[in-house]
């Protein structure tokens, strides 16, 4: 049995993974709100100007003024794109991050003019210009006078990307680091399966030939039930986590193995309250505890011995406790880890992180108990046959 693990209770956080049409619809509401912030800084700015004319004695409409303002923010709408992809070219953050900097001053004031010459174009209807000064002389004469307040807008959106590309690289981080984690807990709980079947299957035919010799009928109800175990722990199931109630439908079919092999000697005892039923754990993470308690805590008994699986909704999580009643923890604690106890520490951490707690220690009253916390996840489809509660299987 392990040694007890330091108790933690921060909450659970999974990363969220987006689908595909998620993805495309944020991307369509990004545009969209791009577009809407554009229209709504060139009003603000419309009606603070509106407001600077009335002032000065030079009135004009308010939709004359909206005019002006509008072509411009949609200009730069317009050149966001470029400037992103400039952001991703030479990226601010990093190694480079300094030769970078210094490379979009030039292509600021590049942008800066073509977004002026765009501006021009656009507002050619409405641009008012000194009588006797062309397009291009009024255009350079607004480049020179307008140059150093409009620049750092570029700047701003070059922010922007770069905000933009650090968090969908975050996010495509935590994809592949859920993706890696499922993997890994799919390759664990294989794991878990491969041990499982040549250990209890050597122990338990074993014990079958020996049965045969002095009691066919329970040798017989041994290969039944074995057969049903491995056919459950052979199912090509892809979740990770199942309902209590499938796993001590699992378990007990290992529980009537091991109590037939003790000839009475051992009970098992499932306690599942009505509200846990339907939680999630992970898949055969109570058959390495139940066996580890037979193993270690029963099989050294003289007189007969028994386990309680327990099942418990609490503050949010899921608690489960596996108790018997045999030798308990030699000094209270086990100086040594078993493969089965230490592949579903791991598995918990992988799956849960900060979220959960394990422990193991001493009964009071004598034997050991395993508690483990995890968070409490529903499963949304209908419930199989209610699992045994309280009677001794």
């Amino acid at each position: 049995m392990p040694q007890p693990s330091a108790d933690t209770a921060s909450p659970l956080r999974r990363p969220r993974l987006l689908r595909p049409g998620r993805i495309a619809r944020r991307q369509y509401g990004l545009i969209l709100g791009a577009f809407g912030a554009a229209t709504t800084l060139a009003l603000l700015i419309a009606v603070e100007n509106y407001l600077a004319y009335q002032r000065m004695g030079r009135p004009k409409s308010l939709l004359e003024v909206i005019a002006h303002e509008l072509p411009v923010w949609y200009v730069w709408l317009a050149v966001t794109p470029g400037i992103f992809w400039l952001a991703r070219r030479l990226p601010v953050a990093g190694e480079r991050r300094w030769r970078n900097l210094v490379l979009h001053l030039p292509l600021s004031a590049g942008t800066v003019f073509v977004t002026l010459v765009m501006i021009t174009i656009v507002k050619a209807p409405v641009l008012q210009r000194p009588p006797g000064m062309s397009y291009l002389e009024a255009l350079l004469h607004e480049y020179g006078r307008i140059f150093a307040v409009i620049m750092p807008i570029y700047f701003v959106i070059l922010a922007v990307a770069h905000a933009v590309d650090s968090y969908r690289e975050n996010e495509a981080r935590a994809r592949r680091e859920a993706e890696l984690g499922t993997l890994l807990e799919r390759a664990q709980r294989d794991l878990l399966r491969m041990q499982l079947q040549p250990h209890f299957l050597f122990n338990t035919l074993h014990a079958v030939s020996a049965l045969m010799e002095r009691d066919v009928p329970a040798a017989r109800r041994m290969l039944t039930r074995l057969s049903d175990l491995l056919r459950m722990a052979l199912d090509d199931d892809s979740r990770h986590e199942v309902s209590v109630e499938e796993e001590i439908e699992f378990l007990d079919r290992y529980a009537e193995i091991q109590k037939i092999r003790f000839g009475g000697r051992l009970a098992v005892t499932y306690d599942v309250a009505a509200d846990a039923r339907r939680l999630l754990l992970p898949r055969l993470v109570l058959q390495p505890l139940v066996e580890n308690a037979i193993t270690h805590g029963l099989s050294r008994l003289e007189r007969p011995g028994s386990v309680t699986v327990e099942a418990r909704r609490r503050n949010g999580h899921l608690v489960l406790r596996v108790l018997d009643d045999g030798v308990g923890l030699e000094g209270g604690a086990l100086t040594r880890e078993g493969v089965g106890i230490g592949n579903t520490r791991a598995r918990l951490e992988q799956l849960y992180g900060a979220g959960h707690r394990f422990a193991i220690g001493n009964l009071p009253e004598g034997g050991c108990e395993v508690r483990i916390e995890i968070p409490a996840g529903t499963e949304e489809r209908t419930p199989s046959a209610p699992a045994r509660n309280g009677a001794p299987s």
